[in-house]
């Protein structure tokens, strides 16, 4: 089942790197060793479901890597070189003892570039399928995920094989030219699909047990989930993997709770925080492990969020514009998926504060009347939320701040209730940016005096 999102989501939440050196989330879990697993991590990661049979398959599959501390020798040449061998498009050696005698002496005569590939090919099919094969052979059948299944069988059938399961026994280092002349043409004429199919399976593998390195380093948290039509969510000191030494934080909503109202000064965290919130709700609906100590959710059927909106240039639209717009578009994915995850970081914060407070407080009062979804709405205009205490269905969070010798402090730890505090006068006067303004004044001063 598809989840909706979308560009701007992802933006917000930094998924993956817009250019080079930029942090992202991919980055974050990537450990892949090959280049099939890094694009089937990214292709995980750009697929989050609200389907919980398929969320809970890719959470058994990476849970039961870390468990069963599951290892496998992935390598990176030798499957490209596999990859190669099979795409090739080189006439299928003949399986019969004259021409594959005579193509071996036409080789002996005249080395080819083809012949070579088709003998290191075989080889390396070999050697790869031998190393699944004491993968497998190490799992309890009755114990193992879906995945884990699907790849028991798959090496199974092909190992039944018989020219491969001759092989395979084969305690000789090289074939002989009969030999290399049945397997690349069993190989390439009738179990290319077979080989290919352990390929896929085996990057996906690259996929999941990167995914459970990071896990295991990170000590990341396993989602568990609620089969609920109301939405609701609680997560236990979970923080945003980019930072150094990150403050964990806790929120939870209640059952009748749909809307979370969450105020501070400029730079206390807000922003942060529902970056956070926002990352833990995707990966667990991409089926990973989460940034934090427990997780347990509801399953959504989208997840929008506003955090870094700006104008358009391209299309006429103001900030403003572009906000009243953003929060139209979500509207109506609320209306398409009906259970959704909603984030809004200053809403409205391109238009003067009379208009912002107004526009708010229309929205978030509309929107906390939607029981079926779940919204995190931040703002600077607190007035606003003492407007929403009047209605059901609102909890309040704040980030405190302090002045020290002129300072603003902050501990980023989410309370409960509205903030008042303002400090934004206070952070430009720190900067200093009046001296530097007098000081040019004066400059200009003179010199329009002197003139």
């Amino acid at each position: 089942m598809i989840f909706g999102t979308d560009k701007q989501t992802k933006q917000d939440l930094n998924l993956f790197s817009k250019s080079k050196g930029d942090l992202s989330v991919f980055d974050f879990y990537n450990r892949t060793k090959t280049k099939g697993g890094l694009l089937k991590l990214e292709n995980l990661m750009e697929s989050p479901s609200c389907d919980l049979n398929e969320i809970n398959q890719r959470i058994e599959t990476i849970r039961f890597i870390c468990d069963h501390q599951v290892k496998y020798n992935f390598d990176k040449d030798a499957l490209d070189f596999i990859e190669h061998y099979l795409n090739q498009n080189t006439d299928i050696l003949r399986s019969n003892l004259i021409d594959s005698s005579l193509t071996w002496v036409k080789n002996q005569i005249k080395p080819s570039n083809e012949y070579y590939i088709i003998t290191r090919g075989v080889e390396y099919v070999k050697t790869y399928i031998q190393g699944l094969s004491v993968l497998v052979n190490g799992f309890n059948q009755a114990d193992v995920p879906v995945f884990f299944t699907k790849l028991v069988q798959a090496v199974g059938e092909f190992e039944a094989l018989p020219r491969i399961k001759k092989i395979l026994n084969s305690k000789h280092d090289q074939f002989s030219t009969l030999e290399l002349s049945h397997l690349d043409n069993l190989i390439r004429s009738n179990e290319k699909g077979r080989v290919l199919e352990l390929l896929r399976l085996t990057y996906q593998l690259d996929a999941y047990m990167s995914v459970a390195e990071t896990a295991g380093e990170k000590s990341l948290a396993f989602p568990e989930y609620i089969e609920s039509e109301a939405p609701c969510l609680k997560i236990e000191s979970f923080y945003h993997p980019f930072l150094e030494a990150p403050v964990a934080n806790d929120i939870e909503t209640g059952s009748h709770q749909n809307l979370c109202f969450v105020s501070g000064a400029n730079m206390a965290g807000k922003s942060t925080f529902l970056k956070s919130i926002g990352l833990c709700l995707y990966l667990a609906h991409v089926g990973f492990p989460v940034p934090a100590k427990s997780m347990t959710c509801s399953v959504f059927k989208g997840l929008y969020s506003t955090i870094n909106i700006s104008d358009d240039i391209e299309k006429g639209h103001s900030h403003y514009y572009s906000e009243v717009k953003r929060v139209k578009d979500i509207a109506l994915k609320i209306r398409e998926y009906k259970k959704v995850f909603v984030i809004f970081d200053e809403l409205f914060r391109g238009t003067n504060v009379k208009d912002a407070y107004d526009a708010t407080l229309l929205v978030t009062s509309g929107f906390v009347k939607i029981k079926t979804s779940l919204f995190f709405i931040s703002t600077h205009i607190v007035e606003v939320g003492h407007e929403l205490e009047k209605l059901d269905g609102t909890c309040f969070k704040c980030f405190s701040s302090r002045l020290e010798e002129g300072k603003p402090k902050y501990d980023y730890k989410l309370e409960e209730g509205i903030s008042a505090e303002r400090l934004g006068l206070t952070i430009v006067e720190n900067e200093k940016i009046m001296e530097i303004i007098e000081e040019l004044v004066a400059e200009s001063a003179a010199k329009v005096k002197v003139y």
